[in-house]
Parts: C-alpha cells; structure tokens; sequence
C-alpha cells in the first residue's frame, strides 16, 4: 500500500456572509476570571457533571490480553503499513531525522534557483528544533518549530526527539537526474540515498562529514527497534512547482521495504521543498512541515480534494494549516480522552451541566455518542470543544495564514459531526470492535472529499435518496455551523469558518425536525446518524440497496450557559445538555 498525501496551499479570498445574527455576547466583554476545574458547577440542580461521565477510550486488548495504544498508527500496523506512532507505548520520544539534501547545479534549468548553503542550512535546522523564543526571534512572529508543535499539540504523548544532520547531503547529479532516477517518487530515493550517504560517513574517520562529535547511530533512529527508522523528513534545495500533483511538492509517502534490525530501513517519509519555509516569516516559516508531520502520524489531509466544498471550513492544521489539531484528531492520535455522554445517562429528565476549558491548551473536549457508541474515535459522534485564539492557535486565529480568513478571534464551541467508522475487507460495513481495529487494522469509510477520492465506493459513502442513489456525501468530519447561512461549508469550496461558526453563551444546538442544522448539516436531512444506514447490496455502480433504523437518532439539546475569561487556559465554557424531548 503506496498512499500519498499532499499538502495544499491555497489562497483564499474573505467572503461576506450575510444573513447572520449577531451571538448575545458578541459584542460584550468577557470578564476575567480565575481558573475554573473541570466538574465544578455553578447551580446545585445539575444531576450529572464532568466528574460522572466516563472517558474516551485510546486503547485495546491484543489476542494475549495485554493492553495496547489504540490509535491511527497502530491500525495501520495491524493492516501491513507502520506509520509514526503517535503515542509510543515505551514511553521515549521517536526520532525525527531531517536530511537537508542538495542537487548538483544545473546551469540549464531556469528553475534551479536555490542557493543552498550553511545559511539555508541553519534556517532548516531553527525550524525544526528552534526553542519558542529563538524563533519568535528569528521568524519576527508567534510561531513554533517542529519540535515545539508536537510536545505542545501532544501534551507531550506524540513528542520528537528531532535530529538535523549538521551538513548537506549533496546528491550525485541535478535536479533533473534526480527526478529521472527517483521511480518511486523523490522522497523514497532522498531516503535510499540517505541511508547510503550517512552509513559511509559514519563508517570514516571521525565520522566524515557527519564530524567527531557526531553521537548517532544510523540503528538509533529507530527508537522502537521495529527494523525502520522513525521518521524521516527529507527537505530538498529545490523549488516546488505550482501544482499539488507534480513530483517537486510536499507530501508523505511510504516505502514499503521490509523491516531490517541489523541497519533500519525508511518506511515512514516526508519530502518538501526549502521555499515552502523561506517565502515568509524572514525564512522560517514551519506551517507546511507541521501539516504533513501530521499526515506522517496517519491522519488524512481534511480540506476537498476535488473543490466541491470545505467541510471544517479551513480552520484546522490538516485542512488549511492553521492554528493546532482539532479534538478529533488528538483523540484520534491518542493524546485526549473525551467526557463522553449517551442518551440513556440523561434518561429520565436528567441534566448534565458540564465545564471545558480551550482545548488547544487543556484538551478538553466532549463526544455527544450515537447510538451502540464504542467509546472511541473510530466510530460516529458529535465532538464539542472550545476554541479561541490561546496557546498554539493565537497567532494563527488573530493573523490568518497564507491569504486565509483569520481563524475564531473570540471564544466559542465548535461542533463537529464525526464519522470516522472503519472498513477491512467491505466497504459496505464497518468494524464497531475497537480490539479487532487494534488487532486486524482497517480503513477509513469516510473522507473530506466530495464524492470520494479514489473512485467509486471507495471512502464516498452517502445517505441515499428513496431511490438508492446518492443524496449527499459522508464527511469524516465536518462543522455544524452555529449560524446556519445560506452561503456554508456545503454548498461553495470558498466557504471559510469564522466567529459565528462557534456557539456562543445563550445559544443552542439540537437536531430537532425543523432545526437548518438538521436539514443543511446532516446527509440524511433528519436527526438521524449516518449509521442508521445499513447497505444491503448494490444494483450497479451508483444505486444502494439499504435498510433504515428510524430509532438511530440524535436526541441532545445542548446550551451554552457561559464562557468567561480564564488566566490560565484562555476561557472556560459551562454548557447545559440534556434530552430534546
């Protein structure tokens, strides 16, 4: 399995969105408070808080009854495809080794314009590894390195111990040589090359260009002996070309070599040229090679590859970039554990009143579960979480990246509806045990992309009209936009997310029958989950035969109750839920 996951980088333009009303407490200032625990409660008739719902579950049980992380890296290597793990069970961070790699001059190629030398290479090197305040310094801006982003975006679960050679790795020809050789793409022949280059260096005196002081091992960037290197991130001195689909981008790929635990062979790889880092920020710019470490985890890209419509409307770091990781995708990655709460726990005229502080700082977060929930991300729920411009999202949310609408400059809830259910060998059902995900692996039934996007059936699934063909895609995940505009993520691909996506004090979210969250945002139009769905067998390529379960439906009524300024996690938000009857 060959995949490739490509960056986009793409400059939109704001658009007015007219039609909205303006949040109760838009225009109000927020008022300064002191910070605020999760579970504490404000009125003594709440009959549930934080402190009686269960977590999220990011583990599962192996065939030997041992316990292991249960995230998208381990299912993929269950399925044959090791990615980074993105929580390692050993506890050390895994190696992340850059290999700065430059061509031989090509006096004929008008493109080779990139001067690669000790400066470019020290540019590369802060990037990666530079502390928050050297790169402040350097960048003139709020940005992070690669280093910094994960063990913050983490909460130090998915941490990088990131090595950068200290010199070039001059490959033996031109770029256009390169390209002819590399028959697998750039980045698996960077790779290849790299271990040649550096187990010749290591074996000279002194260690070669690597020098006398060089402490690694090629066999210690393998941090849990599984025969690869962790990760390599391979960044060329050659300039990208326009297109997405062209061999000079940005992307991560995998080798497919078999494991080696005398030398380590490369498996997980990035490839990405020194202009996505020095067009901005004085040379420093690190958004791009944040975005595609996150692929190298496992994640997919979240923005349409086919530019029908924007489902997280760009505010994301797997959609446009921006800020930090959604909820869903640290859950996702193993570094959150949800509240989580079901409909038969507000049973009875129940009402829970629950607090979550922003979660870019805290991870707190809240699953709204379907029915027959697993208690995992690999299922279908309504993630809630607070967001804000606080911690790794402030310069990003408060400046906009890349010509993009700036991100949420105020404090609200996103929601977003979530179906990240899996498949192994037919796509027409899916894996509800999260023991079997762990132990046999699987994939995605669900992408961001409009119609799927590699073909017919395959991660394109749809709510069906009476007649079995399509009525509207599944998103793995997408927004429930708190102000339900004419003009939204479902129907223009310059859709951008802003502050009256989120949900402010005062307001309110059910998917009562005549709610436009219901008819705009949810592929069968009603209350009902995408997994009220079952096919039960095709008449040719473009019409479901299915069954409906009319009880599959989502009954929450959520309420914001308050959101106040908090000194040390940026905001905390009280919420009321309880059962739309």
């Amino acid at each position: 399995m060959n995949k490739k996951l490509l960056v986009v980088s793409i400059a939109m333009t704001a658009i007015c969105l007219t039609g909205c009303v303006t949040p109760p407490d838009e225009s109000s200032p927020a008022t300064e408070s002191s910070s605020v625990a999760p579970g504490s409660s404000t009125e003594t008739e709440a009959d549930i808080t934080n402190a009686d719902l269960p977590r999220g579950v990011t583990t599962y049980t192996a065939a030997d009854g041992t316990t292991h992380n249960l995230n998208r890296a381990e299912i993929f290597k269950a399925s044959g495809v090791p990615h980074v793990n993105s929580q390692p069970e050993n506890g050390k961070k895994q190696k992340l080794l850059v290999n700065p790699i430059r061509f031989q001059k090509d006096q004929s190629d008008n493109r080779d314009t990139i001067v690669a030398d000790d400066a470019l290479l020290q540019k590369i090197t802060k990037a990666f590894t530079a502390s928050d305040e050297e790169l402040k310094q350097l960048a003139g801006s709020e940005i992070f390195s690669v280093q910094s982003f994960y063990e913050k975006s983490s909460f130090g679960k998915g941490a990088f111990d990131v090595v950068v050679l200290p010199c070039w790795v001059d490959y033996s020809g031109t770029p256009t040589e390169f390209r002819n050789a590399a028959k697998d793409g750039g980045g698996a022949l960077a790779s290849e090359y790299l271990k040649t280059w550096y187990n010749t260096e290591y074996n000279k005196t002194n260690h070669g260009l690597l020098g006398a002081n060089w402490q690694y091992t090629w066999k210690d960037f393998d941090s849990d002996n599984d025969g690869f290197i962790d990760l390599v991130w391979n960044v060329y001195a050659y300039p990208q070309t326009e297109n997405s689909t062209e061999f000079w981008w940005a992307y991560v790929t995998y080798t497919g070599d078999e494991p080696s635990f005398t030398s380590p062979n490369v498996q997980t790889l990035a490839f990405a040229s020194t202009n996505f880092m020095t067009a901005k920020f004085n040379g420093y710019d690190t958004h791009t090679f944040i975005h595609e470490t996150g692929h190298t985890y496992g994640v997919l890209d979240y923005y349409d590859y086919n530019n029908v419509w924007k489902p997280m409307g760009g505010v994301d770091y797997m959609d446009h970039n921006l800020g930090d990781h959604c909820a869903f995708t640290k859950f996702h990655y193993g570094w959150v554990n949800p509240w989580v709460i079901k409909e038969d726990m507000l049973e009875g005229g129940k009402v829970a009143e629950i607090t979550l502080r922003t979660t870019t700082t805290s991870g707190d977060c809240l699953v709204l579960a379907s029915p027959n929930y697993n208690m995992t991300a690999f299922d279908e729920f309504m993630m809630v979480e607070l967001m804000g411009p606080h911690g790794l999202a402030e310069r990003d949310y408060k400046s906009g990246y890349e010509g993009i609408t700036k991100g949420y400059t105020v404090d609200g809830l996103r929601i977003t509806h979530v179906d990240n259910r899996m498949w192994r060998n037919n796509h027409d059902e899916w894996i509800s045990d999260p023991n079997d995900l762990g132990r046999n692996g699987g994939e995605v039934r669900n992408t961001n992309s409009h119609g799927g996007r590699a073909g017919n059936r395959l991660d394109m699934d749809f709510w069906p009209n009476a007649d079995g063909t399509a009525k509207q895609y599944f998103t793995q995940l997408s927004l429930m936009d708190s102000s339900n505009i004419e003009q939204n993520w479902t129907n223009t691909p310059n859709f951008t997310a802003d502050n009256g996506t989120l949900f402010k004090q005062g307001q309110r979210f059910n998917l009562g029958p005549k709610t436009a969250w219901a008819k705009t945002f949810m592929p069968s139009g009603t209350n009902l989950w995408n997994k009220a769905k079952t096919i039960t067998g095709w008449d040719g390529l473009d019409k479901q035969r299915f069954t409906i379960d009319e009880n599959c439906t989502f009954n929450y009524y959520l309420k914001v109750k308050s959101i106040v300024k908090d000194a040390e996690y940026g905001a905390v938000a009280t919420i009321e839920i309880k059962l739309d009857n």
